[in-house]
């Protein structure tokens, strides 16, 4: 809740000047998050009014992270594939490279651990920082960084491969889980030990199958990936120890001035670093330690990402504050049930099932953004890979004519800012496409040993209306070859290939598995 109202408060004064946030505000102090006017989709879009304790990409894109986190672990696949594509239909902001990053990965061919997006090298952005807060909570062992930050990066990469943009995402996560597991605000000195710790990250995430073949593709274009990191946490301790210090006296405003100023966050090419805007997060509590007064200074911070800054300090302050934010954000009590959910499987404790993802096999996102939005014969919307929705509003048509905005807020508790084509997007009434089975939703506790012993006889005994829908061998062996390396992905493939294919193309299935983990290719027989 605490890094929503964040969110919500610094947005209002980001990208703009005093004279530009007074007119969002009506000519008030901003204190408290309150409802505004903005222009949404640029200049072929519309001017909406926004709720007050409306939140922005960096809220958007936490709450799809946290949809993606199961019992079983963090569903990289239907982030990438699903949560990101279907964000660009209703997202509130968004910087360059998660744009183009969620864009690419609309493509069938394009991978969560090499999305060769124009500039993906580059991407150095806070773009990843501000949304990994869900994998802490989500942690048994919060003072036990390998529990997490190899989710963390996988998150990451799916946007931001620059070891600026990864080392944001890593000592924001570092941060949190050092301020839940000590119950105490970072201080400098604290930071400093996660930048050490920090340089350990490649033998941390080394392991990884997927993570391996990102940094094969991320040094076959930019070069030693190592060399670069211990750069970059370099680069990250100078720059703590000359914030840090100017950050002993004076009022929490003069404190995070003097943070802001030396970090040059005022300076556009560096406004969005992933790694500054984190130093700066987590040195805002060290200035000022009253959540709603710290969050108001760092919102207030004309010039700088105000929203990203905010929301990413909230997140450090709800890990220690005793009171709930002095105004009630959107969409509250689904913020309430998420962070209740991530607490139960931290716990180990039976949780709130999780959403339930369509299956990705069958799965490409609409490359348009205005066709998330869909509508059966009988007017029932949907928001494809997130379920229905009901409109709370009217549209709102561009100047076109062939495109609308509309409030909607889906049966899952969220509500969104949508764009959808004029009229929306006919589908006929069907059941969806059954999704992947999530084993600990499900209560489903066959082994995965069972799946793969015996295959063909488990096929041949399922009844005939169990294959009638019909299995794309082909791509069911491309999605098997992207992920030959997570066990989680090839258990489920493996899982909708028995329910749906016939013996035969079990049989297939299970020798092209064979030949992969033993260094062969498809083509091979």
């Amino acid at each position: 809740l605490w890094a929503a109202y964040g969110d919500a408060l610094g947005w209002i004064s980001e990208l703009t000047d005093a004279k530009g946030l007074a007119r969002r505000t009506g000519g008030a102090a901003l204190v408290k998050p309150v409802a505004w006017q903005r222009r949404i989709g640029g200049r072929s879009g519309v001017t909406v009014t926004l709720p007050q304790g409306c939140y922005s990409d960096d809220s958007q894109l936490r709450l799809a992270t946290s949809r993606a986190i199961r019992r079983d672990g963090f569903d990289v696949e239907a982030f990438s594939k699903v949560e990101l594509p279907v964000w660009l239909s209703y997202a509130l902001g968004g910087g360059r490279s998660t744009t183009s990053a969620a864009l690419n990965l609309t493509k069938s061919s394009a991978v969560w651990y090499a999305n060769r997006f124009k500039g993906w090298t580059n991407s150095g952005g806070n773009g990843a920082a501000m949304r990994i807060q869900p994998h802490v909570w989500a942690t048994p062992a919060p003072h036990d960084s390998a529990t997490f930050l190899p989710d963390v990066v996988r998150n990451s990469i799916c946007t931001h491969s620059h070891p600026n943009g990864l080392m944001g995402a890593v000592l924001h996560a570092m941060t949190l889980a050092r301020t839940v597991a000590t119950g105490s605000l970072p201080s400098p000195d604290d930071l400093l030990g996660i930048a050490k710790e920090a340089a350990q990250l490649p033998d941390i995430v080394g392991g990884d199958f997927n993570i391996a073949s990102w940094r094969t593709a991320f040094e076959s274009e930019a070069g030693a990936f190592e060399q670069a990191w211990l750069s970059t946490v370099a680069e990250l301790q100078r720059a703590i120890e000359t914030a840090g210090g100017c950050a002993t006296h004076g009022t929490g405003t003069e404190r995070y001035a003097r943070v802001l100023a030396n970090l040059e966050l005022s300076h556009p090419q560096k406004r969005g670093s992933g790694l500054l805007t984190a130093i700066a997060a987590a040195l805002l509590p060290w200035c000022e330690a009253r959540p709603e007064e710290a969050l108001g200074i760092a919102a207030n911070a004309i010039g700088t990402d105000t929203d990203t800054i905010a929301t990413m300090a909230g997140a450090i302050f709800g890990a220690v504050a005793d009171c709930e934010p002095p105004v009630e954000v959107l969409d509250a009590e689904l913020f309430r049930a998420e962070a209740s959910r991530l607490t139960d499987i931290a716990f180990g404790k039976e949780a709130t099932p999780s959403h339930r993802y369509p299956d990705l096999i069958h799965w490409d996102a609409p490359k348009a953004r205005a066709d998330m939005l869909t509508s059966t014969d009988d007017g029932v919307m949907q928001v494809v890979g997130l379920g229905s929705a009901e409109p709370i509003s009217e549209e709102v048509k561009a100047s076109a004519g062939k495109f609308a905005w509309r409030w909607i807020r889906l049966a899952l508790g969220q509500t969104l800012l949508i764009k959808h084509r004029l009229p929306v997007v006919r589908q006929p009434a069907r059941a969806p496409t059954p999704p992947i089975l999530d084993r600990a939703v499900d209560g489903d506790e066959e082994k995965p040993n069972d799946i793969f012993s015996n295959a063909a006889d488990v096929a041949a005994t399922l009844p005939t209306p169990e294959r009638q829908r019909g299995l794309n061998l082909q791509r069911a062996m491309q999605y098997l070859s992207k992920n030959i390396g997570d066990d989680k992905c090839v258990g489920r493939a493996f899982r909708q290939v028995v329910r749906r294919g016939t013996t035969e193309q079990v049989l297939e299935f299970t020798a092209a598995y064979s030949r992969l983990v033993n260094g062969g290719s498809l083509g091979e027989r």
